[in-house]
């Protein structure tokens, strides 16, 4: 249980499907019900509903985590190469492209024909706020094929907690999201996400939710994108081919949208290519932990590294996993777009 990548595999591919993740989370809450938890797991699990306040200064938590001293901190707690803040202003960049927060009244007062070319985008922290220019990229990309883009008011997702074991504080922080996400979807709006971990939680973690409680689906972009491929305007230029590295949890959980993204960008006048893959080896919070880091960086290297060595020159290789682009970059200091990026500027002719 200790190497857990929580990567679902053995919930999705294995046949005999016994939910390592969950039972994990079950033993952990069980052994520190008894136990004095690490104070790593407290600020890790309570890590999405302390973001937006610490984003509030984010040029001086920036500023301390880059320094020595902040990163010896971060070693106190068992922490490596941990993740800075965005420098772009997303209240900013929305007021600069005209888009609302959604609401249910914002989404209800729209008329019929105007909800059916509506969607609403599902924050999740990590995204939005280490790399915020991906959820523009998603916002841009919305806009750019005929729909009108809204953005959920961000709302702790959970995952961190049930990784960690703290069902109790899980139950009740998915009950409150999947409650807001409910209002949101009883409008008629089709809601999507963007980091397939994050978003693939709505299918898999919340669904120890009473049934009442549970959300309303919540796609991943490249479903919703395939479900409206009829729509998606060809680029003036042939696009060539583009290669992509999903996410583990895509291969796990939703295998059939891997051919969604194909979907896509066959719609869009372009090729786009699966490369065969496991684990980058980041899984969330795991390749951040000290003890994790050499085994993190091992399973980079069995199936990441070498398609990361043989294609990253250029912007053809592409990551969906917030995850899985970091940990690129971490090891192999290459920046690898999400599709919706490389999308967008086929779109836009560049």
């Amino acid at each position: 249980m200790e190497g857990c990548l929580a990567c679902k595999s053995c919930s999705g591919q294995c046949p005999i499907k016994v939910d390592v993740p969950t039972f994990r989370a079950k033993f952990l809450e069980l052994y520190y019900g008894r136990y004095l938890r690490p104070a790593r797991h407290h600020l890790v699990a309570n890590l999405e509903t302390i973001l937006p306040t610490l984003r509030k200064m984010g040029w001086l938590y920036n500023s301390l985590i880059e320094s020595p001293l902040g990163r010896e901190a971060m070693r106190i707690f068992g922490l490596v190469h941990t993740p800075t803040f965005s420098s772009i202003s997303i209240r900013r960049e929305l007021a600069a492209r005209g888009i609302a927060f959604a609401t249910p009244q914002a989404l209800a007062a729209q008329s019929t024909d105007e909800r059916a070319r509506s969607v609403v985008l599902v924050q999740d922290a990590f995204t939005s706020f280490y790399q915020t220019h991906v959820v523009l990229a998603v916002l841009d990309l919305i806009q750019s094929i005929g729909f009108r883009a809204f953005l959920a008011p961000f709302r702790p997702n959970g995952k961190p907690l049930h990784v960690h074991g703290y069902l109790g504080a899980f139950d009740r922080t998915a009950t409150r999201n999947a409650a807001m996400l409910r209002e949101l979807a009883a409008t008629g709006v089709e809601l999507i996400g963007v980091d397939p971990s994050m978003t693939l939680t709505y299918r898999s973690e919340y669904d120890l939710l009473a049934q009442a409680d549970r959300p309303p689906p919540v796609l991943l972009l490249q479903e919703w994108l395939a479900h409206h491929r009829e729509i998606i305007p060809r680029a003036i230029k042939s696009g060539g081919e583009y290669l992509l590295l999903p996410h583990c949890s895509e291969r796990s959980l939703a295998v059939a949208s891997l051919r969604d993204w194909q979907t896509a960008f066959e719609a869009a006048g372009a090729k786009l290519r699966v490369l065969p893959s496991g684990c980058c080896g980041m899984a969330g919070t795991y390749g951040h932990e000290a003890e994790h880091r050499t085994t993190s960086e091992q399973i980079y290297r069995m199936s990441w590294g070498p398609q990361v060595a043989l294609w990253a020159n250029g912007s053809r290789l592409l990551a969906s996993g917030y995850s899985c682009r970091s940990q690129v970059k971490l090891v192999d200091g290459q920046i690898l777009p999400h599709p919706a990026q490389a999308l967008l500027a086929l779109l836009r002719g560049r």
